[in-house]
């Protein structure tokens, strides 16, 4: 029993240690990465698709070839609003900004001669997938009832990224949802006296989905950001031959409070080779 208590203290000690140490060396790295370059590029155009079942290909062939616009602009509340330019624009501004919290500068500074290094990365936003679809979200629209599923649209922006600040280039993926939420759920009863569900939804528009890329842009800065933070002390650990684990730790720094913490979830997702 001794021997066990032992071993969970000493696997305790381990775990606290080494998560003192990676957040020595990711300060050590907020502090040099002062005044460090970005040169962001981003795609020329946004990929979209709507997989809204209504507007499928199937759907379309009964419908008059005059009216299939029409059809398609009537299934769908976002997607063919999107002006490609307005979004980046959007996008762009905000994340120049945010980088600017984090004490980097937006600044093309790649040619012929130079190569990315600590002071000088590349931030390469590929390609950037915009869908719209339907997705039910369960609500109870009584307190006598059991929850009832509300069909909500959802708009997903997922962007691909390839991150490189020395001879290494990453690549790694990020999705988000812009999407309707349920205000309030009740019944009726119609003139045949059949149930009806109502849903009041907090609509989804444009400018609401403009507003979206501002966040997109914030997060997506703050996103690049952690990754080269976390893969500098990923490298400074087995520099140093210390133990080091992908799926120990990963960290996240709060410009805005100047503290670091960890998280599981919320950060770019890599891709394997």
């Amino acid at each position: 029993m001794k021997s066990k208590s032992f071993f969970i203290l000493l696997t305790l000690f381990i775990f606290i240690t080494s998560c003192s140490s990676y957040k020595r060396l990711a300060y050590a790295f907020v502090e040099s990465s002062k005044g460090a370059s970005v040169a962001l590029y981003v795609p020329n155009e946004l990929t979209k698709n709507n997989i809204i079942e209504e507007c499928d290909e199937e759907s379309l062939d009964s419908i008059a070839p005059e009216n299939i616009q029409d059809t398609i602009d009537a299934c769908t509340k976002i997607l063919n609003k999107i002006d490609d330019n307005i979004f980046l624009n959007v996008m762009i501004a905000s994340f120049e900004e945010t980088l600017e919290d984090y004490n980097l500068s937006l600044d093309y500074w790649e040619n012929e001669n130079s190569k990315p290094d600590s002071m000088h990365w590349v931030i390469d936003l590929s390609h950037i997938e915009i869908q719209e679809l339907i997705e039910y979200q369960a609500s109870y629209c009584s307190q006598n009832t059991d929850y009832e599923f509300v069909p909500t649209t959802v708009v997903n922006v997922a962007s691909w990224f390839e991150l490189i600040n020395d001879e290494v280039s990453h690549l790694l993926f990020s999705e988000q949802n812009y999407n309707e939420y349920i205000i309030d759920c009740y019944y009726t009863i119609d003139s045949t006296n059949n149930v009806i569900i109502n849903a009041e939804l907090q609509q989804l528009s444009i400018e609401g989905f403009y507003n979206f890329a501002v966040i997109l842009g914030k997060l997506y800065a703050g996103y690049c950001y952690d990754f080269f933070m976390n893969d500098y002390v990923r490298k400074e650990m087995i520099k140093n031959e210390k133990d080091y684990h992908e799926d120990h730790i990963y960290m996240r720094y709060d410009p805005y409070e100047s503290y670091i913490y960890g998280t599981y979830s919320d950060k770019l997702i890599k891709i394997e080779d």
